[in-house]
């Protein structure tokens, strides 16, 4: 009886900590939301005051934009490995 309860709560304490690790992974959603509405928002605001280097401004700003979405990508990627381990 003492070791199929300890089992049980060896199960419980893995998918505890599988949640746990998912749930910390999605905190990088919050963080390329709030960086992304930051990285256009500068963008709309240097492009007004400089229309003439909007073009280069908004190349820097996509490069800027893929390296806040890798972040993401890697994120997912670490869920999904805690997931299926």
């Amino acid at each position: 009886m003492l070791n199929v309860v300890y089992f049980f709560d060896k199960l419980l304490v893995i998918t505890a900590v599988k949640i746990l690790v998912i749930g910390t992974c999605m905190i990088t959603l919050a963080g390329a939301a709030i960086g992304t509405g930051v990285l256009f928002a500068g963008y709309t605001l240097s492009a007004a005051k400089n229309p003439e280097e909007a073009d280069n401004l908004f190349n820097t700003t996509l490069m800027a934009f893929a390296l806040i979405e890798t972040f993401v990508f890697i994120s997912f990627v670490v869920a999904i490995v805690a997931f299926f381990l």
